[in-house]
Parts: structure tokens; C-alpha cells; sequence
């Protein structure tokens, strides 16, 4: 009788870090994987681990990328695909139906896709399972939003809804209330209206604006896991976010482990129940006042999921064992994420980039000597084992892509690469280590 071939699995976004460490994980494991991106150069397309690249439309395009899958992508007899960012997950939903006859899938229907996506729905999910969440709003339009700026007070954030619903400005911003109108007005200007996600869901088009806490500069509580569709067992892991880019509404940079919150997680397995979501998932939470906020879920892969795959929970491989129908290794790798002991891991950074940005911060003066002594020391692993965000003695080439393309970025823009490197301080509140 002949062996039943394994499957191919194709990965988009790779200029992404959790598609970097997706990539390298399955690939180690002997899984042939297929990178997909509309870029000619990235990180996880130069992986020793990736075996071939296809070039593909926008993954924001969803229609044309679902048809360029179904007509291009059918590589080998089996092949299997996962999520890497919003706008894949949006596409695998939505075209789930006629993806599925080609790929394997752990792909939630496109209801439970929106309402983690569409934050207002997301907000109103976790608050009928008990999560706070920060105060939010959604105005209609600017003068609205300058209203309600000025009755809350002091600093607020205005952010998309979704980051499918924008074209450029998928971050926040922060902004003091006498600007709120015309920041508010920035984003409906960028709004990505043509789009089939706008199509699919119009309420999520207008952005929100939310009350500002200055813990979310330092202090965000990561929930990460894995939830399987039959049964609902979860295994999860906690981290705190302690440095991000840009420093108040960027992506994580640094992040330190930390205990799970046993409430959090039962509330986080609640949720995902409320809306039927099952796969890798990352939940951000707010903690201040006493309180966790929740301000973000990820149903994908996410950027610190190498730090998760050193501490014991393979999500990537739990992934492709789920969508496969490989019962055993599913249930191997949960008892093995169960069990794992990980306390030699003491956090995730992208090295070369802290320290190019405690150098440069030096050189500006916006870091004492002691703390960019202090910093260095952390990522260069003083106290237990530091995992890289791109860094990989086995697998080089990666590093020296991402630092071309930062290079090549200062050049480009320098600027923005002064402002975002050299004069945004890094928080120094003593908690490293």
C-alpha cells in the first residue's frame, strides 16, 4: 500500500516575522513549504527552509488572490495553506467554500472572521463574556469624533476598526482632542472603499475612537494559543509586550515571559466559543487600573510566534497538523504544549534593530549611557535565552535581507528613520530581567 504523500503548504506575508518562523519551523520538520507574496525580496522567501516562491496578487485583493490560488497555486497532490495576516484570513473565509476543493484548510467561516476583525463586533464579544475593554466610541464622521474627544478629555486614540478598512493607516494614532477632527478625517480619506472587505462589511469602514492609556506604551498582556475546532482544547502562553515600534501604537519589539492569568484564559477560551474561532490565536490586553483590557485579537499567525514555538507550543506545526487531518500529531503536539518546560526562555527581540535604536538614541541624546548599556545586556541574553525575531545561525541569509531593507529604508527616508530610531525614547522602567 502506498504511503499517503504529505502535504505542501504555502505562506504569504513574508516579509512578516511569523511567517519567517513558520517557514523555519515546518520546513526543519520536513514539510515542503511554498512562500507567496507579491514582493520580490523578503526575509522568508530567502529562507534556506523555503523550497520555492510564487508570485502572487495583493493579498488585500481578495477576490484575485483566491482565483490566482485555485489556478496557479496547485502545487503537488496535497497541499495545505494558513493564515499569515488579516487580509489572508479574510480571503480563506470568504472563499472557503472554493479554496477547500484545493487546499487543506483549519480556516472559521467568514461570520466568525468578522467579528474578530471588525473591532466593534470584537468589543461587543468580549464584554458579553465578561472582558473590559477601554472606553470606544464610534462616531460617524470628524465632528462627531471631536465631540466626543472633548467629553471624554485629555488624550485619546483613533484607530481602524479594522486594518482591511484602510489603505496605508492601519496603525493609531494619539492625539491630543483639539486634533481629533482632523486626524479622524485623515483615515476616512484613507479608507480602502473599493475593496471587497468594504463591500462585505461597511459599518467597519468608519474608524473608532477609544480613551488612550498610557500603559499600552509598556504594559500589554499577550494570550497566545492554539484552540482545536472538535473539543475546544486549548493550550496557551502568556508575554509582555515591554518595547514597541513606533513607541505608542507600534508592533512589538521586545517581549519578556510572564504567567498565564488563569481568568484571562478562561475568558479567552469563552470567546473564541462565542464565535466559533478555533486555530492560533493572539489576544492584547491593556493592564491598568486594576483591570485587563482587551484592544486586539489576532485569529493567525502573529509576529512573536517564534518566541512561542521556543517555549514549547509549536502553533505552526499545530497548524498544519489540524489542517491536514493528522489527529495524532495534533493531539502529540498539545500534550507536548501541555507539558513543555520553558524557563530557560527569557524573551524576544529583534536584536539588530534595538540596537540600532539604542545606539542611535545615544547619539541623540534620548537614552542615558546606563540604559543603553542596560538594554544591550537584556537582548544579548544576560539572564537566560533571548529568541530572535529574524537572527538564526542555520538559516543566515534572512538576516542579512532584513538588514538591507532597514538600510535601504534610511535611505529612503531619513527622516522618518531619525524620528522613529533616534528620537522615540525606549521605556526605561526597570522591570528588564
Amino acid at each position: 500500500m502506498l504511503e499517503t504523500p504529505s502535504a505542501t503548504i504555502l505562506l504569504g506575508n513574508t516579509s512578516y516575522y511569523g511567517t519567517l518562523a513558520a517557514v523555519r519551523s515546518l520546513g526543519r520538520a520536513g514539510v515542503k513549504v511554498v512562500t507567496v507574496d507579491p514582493s520580490i525580496i523578503s526575509a522568508s522567501r530567502s529562507s534556506r527552509y523555503s523550497s520555492q516562491h510564487l508570485t502572487c496578487p495583493a493579498f488585500e485583493e481578495s477576490s484575485a488572490w483566491a482565483e490566482w490560488l485555485s489556478q496557479r497555486a496547485r502545487i503537488g497532490q496535497r497541499r495545505a495553506i494558513y493564515a499569515t495576516s488579516d487580509a489572508v484570513s479574510f480571503a480563506l473565509a470568504r472563499y472557503r467554500g472554493e479554496l477547500s476543493s484545493h487546499f487543506e484548510l483549519y480556516q472559521p467561516g467568514l461570520d466568525t472572521i468578522m467579528a474578530i476583525l471588525d473591532k466593534g463586533r470584537l468589543m461587543q464579544n468580549a464584554q458579553a463574556v465578561g472582558i473590559e475593554t477601554p472606553s470606544t466610541w464610534f462616531p460617524e464622521n470628524g465632528t462627531e469624533a471631536a465631540k466626543v474627544a472633548k467629553e471624554a478629555g485629555g488624550t485619546v486614540i483613533i484607530k481602524p476598526r479594522s486594518q482591511l478598512a484602510q489603505r496605508t493607516k492601519t496603525k493609531g494614532s494619539v492625539v491630543k482632542s483639539d486634533s481629533v477632527q482632523s486626524v479622524f478625517d485623515g483615515y476616512v480619506r484613507d479608507q480602502s472603499t473599493n475593496s471587497e472587505f468594504a463591500k462585505q462589511c461597511p459599518a467597519a469602514m468608519t474608524p473608532l475612537v477609544q480613551q488612550f492609556h498610557p500603559q499600552a506604551i509598556e504594559n500589554v498582556y499577550s494570550l497566545s494559543g492554539f484552540r482545536e475546532k472538535a473539543g475546544g482544547g486549548m493550550i496557551v502562553r502568556a508575554a509582555r509586550k515591554i518595547v514597541q515600534q513606533p513607541r505608542r501604537t507600534g508592533t512589538g519589539l521586545c517581549f519578556e515571559p510572564t504567567i498565564v492569568d488563569p481568568l484571562l484564559a478562561e475568558q479567552a477560551r469563552r470567546l473564541c466559543e462565542r464565535v466559533g474561532y478555533y486555530g492560533v490565536f493572539e489576544l492584547e490586553f491593556i493592564l491598568g487600573e486594576g483591570k485587563a483590557m482587551l484592544i486586539d485579537f489576532n485569529g493567525r499567525f502573529y509576529h512573536q510566534i517564534a518566541f512561542d514555538i521556543a517555549r514549547g507550543m509549536d502553533l505552526p506545526a499545530l497548524a498544519y497538523a489540524a489542517a491536514t487531518r493528522n489527529q495524532a500529531e495534533l493531539t502529540r503536539l498539545m500534550a507536548l504544549g501541555n507539558s513543555a518546560n520553558h524557563d530557560n526562555v527569557a524573551g524576544f527581540c529583534n536584536h539588530f534593530v534595538l540596537a540600532l535604536m539604542v545606539r542611535m538614541q545615544r547619539i541623540f541624546r534620548t537614552m542615558s549611557r546606563k540604559d543603553a548599556a542596560r538594554w544591550l545586556s537584556w537582548s544579548q541574553g544576560s539572564h537566560g535565552t533571548i529568541i530572535d525575531a529574524v537572527k538564526d545561525p542555520q538559516d543566515r541569509l534572512p538576516t542579512l535581507v532584513e538588514i538591507a531593507q532597514r538600510l535601504l529604508y534610511a535611505v529612503r527616508h531619513p527622516r522618518a528613520f531619525v524620528r522613529q530610531y533616534g528620537l522615540e525614547g525606549v521605556q526605561t522602567d526597570g522591570s528588564l530581567g
